[in-house]
Order: structure tokens, then C-alpha cells, then sequence
């Protein structure tokens, strides 16, 4: 089954995310790098929806010139309109008792300091069922891709198309280790990544039942005063109700694997 992607980009000033200001350099992606990456996930067949701001939406427009009838480009004030959501992030994030029980060799990480890059992550079901519910996706399968997901053009198939028979019963995460029995609290504070939030595939008529869970999700957390990025919210969705779910290994970064494997390993085209 061919799959419709959906994606976003905001610039929330990662470019300037420096050793200089004392943050570890793997954190630092200037705009031109997510740009650059998305032109990859660009040359694939399948029709994408890209949510991001006035303000680049020509950037996104330009790389997407050769493929404009396969493209739908959103435009999101995302202060304006997730304003509320940010300040309940800010809340948490500035809130002593939380950066207290953060794991010190972690408390850089932008989960646990930058609002904007939470809210970003946080909305990623919510952007995707917006795509499905207003019939910008074409395909009965609808996967949320990080813009930058593709590192090199070594992550997209030679076909440049991207068709897999995904269970339509179910909502597909990619993980690298068990995610069962996993203290979520302990998880978060630790910064301890079970799923990588970088994809996630589903039938559409799923979509909403994916939002619904990120929501409760963030609502969760925010009641026991935390807050994490999409990975967290992923983890504890499939926590919350796993029979909705079915989970898919993939090789673990942290032991010096690629773990960008989707295009190619799960792929039929």
C-alpha cells in the first residue's frame, strides 16, 4: 500500500544551539540542515503535507517545485495558536521541582529547557490528523516523517517510492528496545529513549485515535508535573493502551547503529 507522509518545520533557533553557550554540539541543526534533509524525503513519489511557518514556506515551496502536485504546504502561527499549550510547557519546565529530579547528565537536553521545542514535537499526531481529517492525504496509510528524517539520500529506496503492507488495524512505532513494564516518570527524567518519534505510520481512521492518546498523553504528564518531547508521549500512549499498537525494532543509535531505516527496510516498492 502506497503511504501518504506528513511533516513540519519551524524554526525555533537550533542554529544557535552552541558549545560556545555551553550545549552539546549534537543539539546544533541550522535551518539550511533541515532544509538540506528534506530535499531527500522530497524525492520520493509518495504525496507529502508540510505544516511550517509564512516565513519559509517559499524555502519549502522551492524544493518542492518539481513535485507541486504531490505537495499540500500549511501555514501555521504556531505561537499564536498553541500559545496556551507553550505557557502549560514553560509551567513545567521552569518549575524547580522538576528540574531537580532530572538526571543532571541530561538536564541540556532541549526536552527539559526549550518550550518551543516541545510544542513542536508534542504536535506531531495533532498536525497529522489535521492533514487526514481535511483530505490533504491521498492514501489510505498516513505516516508522520520528521522533516529531517532522511540524514543522506542513502535513506530513500532507488525506486523513490516508499509502499508497505502496514497492519490497518493498528498504529506503527518504531522502537529499539521493549517497551513494556517501562516506569514512564523514570523514562522522562532520565531522558531514557525506548521510540524513536521521528516516524509513525497508521491507518487514517487511526489518526484521531493517535491524537486523542498524545493529548491524554501530555495531559498525563503535566498532572504529575513533567514534561518530554514526542518520544515520551509516543512511549506513554503505548503504555496507555498497547493492543492499539504494534511495535516494530530497529537498530539503536546509542550503539553506533543508522537507525533511519524505514524507507528502505520497510518498503515493497
Amino acid at each position: 500500500m502506497n503511504i501518504s507522509i506528513v511533516t513540519a518545520f519551524f524554526d525555533i533557533g537550533r542554529g544557535d544551539w552552541t558549545p560556545n553557550k555551553g550545549l552539546p554540539h549534537y543539539l546544533q541543526r541550522s535551518t539550511d540542515t533541515y532544509l538540506e534533509r528534506f530535499s531527500y524525503l522530497a524525492q520520493l513519489k509518495n504525496d507529502i503535507t508540510v505544516f511550517t511557518s509564512k516565513e519559509l514556506q517559499d524555502r519549502v515551496k522551492e524544493i518542492c517545485k518539481d513535485r507541486s502536485n504531490r505537495t499540500t504546504i500549511i501555514t501555521v502561527d504556531l505561537y499564536e495558536e498553541y500559545k496556551t499549550t507553550r505557557n502549560k510547557i514553560i509551567k513545567v519546565q521552569e518549575n524547580l521541582g522538576f528540574r531537580r529530579l532530572v538526571n543532571p547528565g541530561q538536564i541540556l537536553n532541549p526536552e527539559y529547557w526549550n518550550p518551543d521545542y516541545v510544542l513542536v514535537t508534542n504536535l506531531k499526531a495533532h498536525f497529522t490528523n489535521i492533514a487526514v481529517q481535511e483530505g490533504y492525504t491521498k492514501n489510505e496509510l498516513v505516516a508522520w516523517i520528521d522533516f529531517g528524517y532522511c540524514r543522506s539520500e542513502k535513506n530513500i529506496p532507488n525506486s523513490k517510492l516508499w509502499t508497505y503492507d502496514f497492519d490497518p488495524t493498528k498504529i506503527h512505532l518504531f522502537n529499539y528496545k521493549s517497551c513494556d513494564n517501562v516506569a514512564i516518570e523514570q523514562a522522562v527524567l532520565n531522558n531514557d529513549v525506548y521510540i524513536l518519534g521521528a516516524k509513525v505510520v497508521a491507518h487514517k481512521d487511526m489518526w484521531p485515535k493517535m491524537a486523542n492518546l498524545m493529548n491524554e498523553s501530555f495531559v498525563y504528564l503535566q498532572n504529575k508535573n513533567l514534561v518530554d518531547d514526542d518520544q515520551g508521549l509516543w512511549l506513554q500512549s503505548y503504555i496507555k493502551e498497547p493492543e492499539s499498537f504494534e511495535l516494530h525494532k530497529i537498530p539503536d543509535h546509542q550503539f553506533g547503529h543508522d537507525p533511519f531505516v524505514l524507507f528502505n527496510e520497510f518498503n515493497t516498492a
